[in-house]
Order: C-alpha cells, then structure tokens, then sequence
C-alpha cells in the first residue's frame, strides 16, 4: 500500500450490506451519536469516557469533519433504516507493514442483531480488495467476550502471545489482539 491509496478517504466512499449503510458521519448525527456516546454501557470497553452532554458530541462531530477533509479519519457511520447507531472503520493504518487495525462501537440497543458482524465484513471486504492490506487486526481489552464472539464469526483469530496490558481509564487491563490475512479471507 502506497500513501495515496489513502485519497480515497478524502470522499469516503458509502458501502452497503444488506441492512446496512455505511457512510461518512455528520453533523447532523448528533442526536444518534449523542444517544450511545452517552452510555456507560457502550463505552465500557473502549478507551474513550461517555459523553457528558450534546456539546461534547458536537466538538466531537466538527474534529471528524476536519479530519474526513484531510483525509485522515477512516471510520464510517453505520446507518440502519435512517439511524445513525455506530461507527466501524479503520483506526490505524500502518504503510509500512502493509496493515491495518479496525475498531467498531455499536448502539446498545442494536446489540446481539449480527450488526457489527455485518459491518465488520463489509470493511474487511474493503480492506483486502480496496486497499489490498495483508493483514487487519483488533485490539480487544481481553473481558469484553462479546467483541471476541463478533471478531470470531468474521473469522478474525486470536493472536496468542504474552499477556499485555494497557492502562484504560486509570486502570491496567489485559488486552486481546485478533487477526485476519489476506490468505485466510481469500481461501475461507
């Protein structure tokens, strides 16, 4: 992958599954984001603390459009029947190696419905044919069994290694990578 495989991200394309649009966020998402942005549930086991309040949401909002503007946001929102309920995309994209990380948050109300599953095999799809990555990976902080089960039905692998740990939150937790290969994506 070159640098300017990543001009595609300055007009993120829209990709569509079967229930799902994935699309660029907006600002006028801000009630939807706002809605499981807020939820403790939700961003229990991220690196980020629930928003406090819609202002919050809002900066939030304008600093991915700056980013989308140069290129240097990857994630896409994720719409169903005209919601705006989760974002799915690429957090980091490594040149060198050739690979990519994703992370993905869902409305806990859509929880258990296939959802992320959905979108996370329509980005991997993009991943390998799009950017023609080698390799996409997921970091996981280890107690978060749902997102392990979702990596696991898009045939992501855990990664077995030494134990690490990150400090999230105030506090050292274990964490997962999960993984999947351009060979494995094709050949499954």
């Amino acid at each position: 992958m070159k640098r300017e495989d990543f001009k595609v991200f300055k007009c993120i394309p829209t990709l569509t599954t079967e229930r799902l649009t994935l699309r660029k966020i907006q600002k006028f998402d801000l009630e939807d984001v706002f809605e499981y942005t807020s939820d403790t549930a939700v961003s229990e086991f991220l690196l980020w603390y629930p928003h406090k309040n819609r202002e919050e949401t809002d900066c939030y909002l304008n600093y991915l459009q700056k980013l989308y503007k140069k290129g240097k946001f990857y994630d896409w929102g994720i719409e169903i029947g005209g919601k705006m309920i989760g974002t799915a995309g690429f957090s980091k994209i490594n040149i060198k190696d050739n690979s990519a990380e994703i992370g993905y948050v869902l409305n806990r109300s859509f929880w258990g419905k296939g959802i992320a599953v959905e979108a996370i095999e329509e980005i991997v799809k993009f991943g390998f044919s799009v950017l023609k990555l080698d390799k996409i990976s997921a970091v996981i902080i280890s107690e978060n069994k749902r997102s392990a089960k979702v990596l696991s039905k898009c045939n992501f692998k855990e990664e077995k290694s030494e134990e690490k740990k990150m400090q999230i939150k105030g506090a050292l937790r274990s964490i997962s990578r999960f993984s999947i290969s351009r060979e494995l994506y094709l050949y499954e």
